[in-house]
């Protein structure tokens, strides 16, 4: 088995340090200068000992902990992953589907690498998540069917993974409660919280009228992401000192005093197993239930503090049932997770809050990357770290080509409104290669988007796209081709701007995002079709405005349906009105076309009731000669051409 590979840090905790230490940044606890954080990183180094573990988390804790807990100790939210094409069943009698032709898959970044998702199919049953249990939709026939679905006890689910006749469930098993109080005194009744658990369902589908649960897992934490390539599934996990006994305060000033004595004890007297996650998989069959920690021997860490919590790296095979094949982890943070065919990116943003003196200056920072191996299907194996600077929008923003990681990032974090009088950020892109232990920059472009911040990139082959927005909407080509002279090719102005962005083909994009007026206030829903032949010129060659508020493939590309075969294109949307009158919660169909444009063609919307009122479609799909839309209350089958309905499945 691969070394474990702890990825473990508290968000805000220390982070000063992090950004201007092993960046030579300014003295005075200013924010450091974005040049400075693009500096070279060694190698994480681990753990010789357990001992010498606990006596550095010890140390570190006892340096921050106060009367309510460790200072910034709550996890960052991440969004929920999800999916892309599925291997059809092995087991199926029936003449083998394929996705892409005959069905469609979830719309993922990169080939070959799925993601989970609220929705997944074969090409003959659909399975999805609804009101918090399985849905599954035989749709096999003229009209699609409801078949039972099952129950999930005991999670929350929020997304899915078929591999042939085995589907995984990813979720979680609820919300972390607060730190136990303590009044005046330490003598305390209440237990303490239940830390964040991600769970993990293996059922066998073979019969989709009948699933059957094979096996369960539950790891400590919250999951930042999840990614499978072929057999192999690679889950994320974020923990806080999972087992670590911390109170807080009632309000008086002893309860106060009480709450810190008592943390500090806690923390002199943790041992390692109080700061490290523990995984648990139970075999429905057997009974059988194995129990493993991350081993503290295991654990590396930056060569600056990166914080107290704990991002693991757990490698599961899928066969009969789960097995934990392996466990990697670091001492730092996980954000967002970025997968290519052969690695793993798990990247951290890191801020420096500008001094009283600085006011005006944005708190800019840099986004810590660590590299891990994953082309070994049975272990993950962590290979460099390096840092750019400032911020990234999603995962998106992580490309690997060629053997170089492509990063797009803006200097400001977008949460942060500049003063009037603040130098304007501006957006870059680096271009980094693995030197040993260390993620290196041989090329860069800077000065994109300058006032502005990236929302949307991508990145295809030896060229990326980035769209950054204040009251217009840049739209850059750049050519990556040789990685140590990235150039800036051309840049198109227009109104508004796009989210998200998908190839057609070598040299068109489709945008989605939102219309703006001269001012920059959006609009609505706007689909944009771009022509990149020529990368020094690009151009608008469509644009439709749609009379929806947002949809939802503006921030999940998951949402996003495009069929190739009849130019379609299938957006959930949303439109409130806003003096009272029913709202619209469905999708768009539009016909998408390089001569002709961009043709509306339809609505959809889901049968009525009280319950359809308020249950947006999020999902559509292609399966045979039918469009699927997938809304909390059921499957609408529509015609592929015209969109007219053609039969409906209700949940139960």
């Amino acid at each position: 088995m691969g070394r474990s590979l702890v990825v473990c840090a508290v968000a805000g905790l220390g982070v000063a340090a992090v950004v201007a230490g092993g960046a030579g940044g300014p003295a005075g606890g200013g924010a450091p200068r974005a040049e400075d954080a693009s500096a070279p990183r060694p190698a994480l180094t681990r753990f010789a000992t357990c001992d010498r573990f606990v006596a550095h988390v010890r140390r570190r804790a006892l340096a921050s902990v106060g009367p309510w807990g460790l200072t910034g100790s709550t996890p960052v939210a991440v969004a929920a992953p999800v999916a892309e094409g599925d291997p059809v069943r092995a087991a199926a009698p029936a003449p083998a589907l394929a996705p892409g032709t005959d069905f469609s898959d979830t719309n993922v970044q990169e080939a070959g690498v799925d993601e989970p998702d609220l929705v997944e199919t074969d090409g003959r049953t659909v399975f999805a998540i609804a009101g918090g249990r399985l849905e599954a939709v035989d749709a096999t026939g003229a009209a699609p069917r409801a078949l039972p679905g099952l129950d999930l006890p005991g999670m929350s689910p929020s997304g899915l993974l078929l591999m042939g006749d085995r589907l995984l469930v990813i979720g979680d098993a609820g919300t972390p409660g607060p730190p136990r109080p303590v009044l005046d005194t330490v003598r305390i009744a209440p237990a303490p919280p239940v830390p964040p658990v991600t769970v993990v369902v293996a059922l066998d589908v073979s019969d989709p009228a009948a699933p059957r649960v094979l096996s369960r897992m539950r790891a400590e934490g919250s999951l930042v992401s999840a990614r499978r390539t072929g057999g192999t599934v690679r889950l994320v996990v974020s923990s806080h000192a999972p087992h670590l006994d911390l109170v807080t305060p009632a309000g008086a000033a002893r309860g106060t005093r009480a709450a810190l004595r008592a943390n500090r004890r806690a923390i002199a007297a943790a041992p390692a197993g109080a700061w490290l996650p523990r995984v648990t998989v139970r075999d429905a069959a057997t009974g059988r239930t194995v129990r493993r920690a991350v081993p503290c021997s295991a654990v590396s860490r930056p060569s600056r503090f990166a914080g107290l919590g704990t991002v693991s790296v757990l490698t599961v095979g899928v066969s009969d049932t789960l097995s934990l094949l392996d466990t990697d982890a670091v001492l730092t943070d996980g954000e967002l997770v970025y997968a290519s065919p052969t690695a793993m990116y798990v990247a951290t943003a890191r801020w420096s809050p500008p001094s009283a003196a600085d006011a005006p200056v944005a708190p800019r920072g840099a986004t810590l990357i660590h590299k891990l191996d994953t082309s070994d299907p049975t272990r993950t194996t962590y290979r460099a770290s390096g840092v750019v600077p400032g911020y990234l929008l999603n995962q998106f923003s992580l490309s690997e080509h060629a053997g170089h990681l492509r990063v797009a990032s803006t200097e400001e974090p977008d949460w942060w409104s500049p003063p009037e009088g603040a130098e304007p950020s501006e957006s870059r892109i680096t271009v980094l290669a693995q030197d040993g232990g260390r993620l290196v920059r041989t090329g860069e472009v800077r000065g994109l988007g300058r006032g502005e911040r990236i929302h949307a990139v991508r990145f295809l082959g030896d060229r990326g796209y980035v769209v950054t927005f204040r009251q217009t909407d840049p739209l850059y080509v750049l050519d990556l081709a040789d990685p140590a002279r990235p150039v800036l090719r051309g840049e198109l102005k227009i109104p508004g701007f796009s989210s998200y962005l998908h190839p057609v083909d070598a040299t068109t994009l489709i945008g989605v995002g939102q219309a703006a007026d001269a001012r920059g206030r959006t609009q609505g829903t706007q689909v944009s079709l771009f022509d990149v032949t020529d990368p020094a010129r690009p151009s608008r060659i469509a644009q439709r405005t749609l009379d929806t508020d947002w949809s939802e493939a503006e921030s999940d590309h998951h949402a996003f349906l495009y069929w190739p075969a009849n130019r379609l294109l299938v957006l959930p949307a949303q439109r409130y009105d806003g003096s009272g009158g029913a709202p619209f919660l469905g999708a768009v169909g539009l016909d998408v076309s390089r001569t002709t444009g961009i043709t509306p063609i339809a609505r959809i919307t889901h049968p009525g009731g009280p319950d359809a009122a308020w249950a947006p479609v999020r999902r559509s799909l292609v399966v045979g000669g039918a469009v699927l839309t997938v809304s909390e209350t059921g499957v609408l089958a529509s015609d592929l051409t015209t969109l007219a309905p053609r039969g409906w499945a209700p949940f139960d």
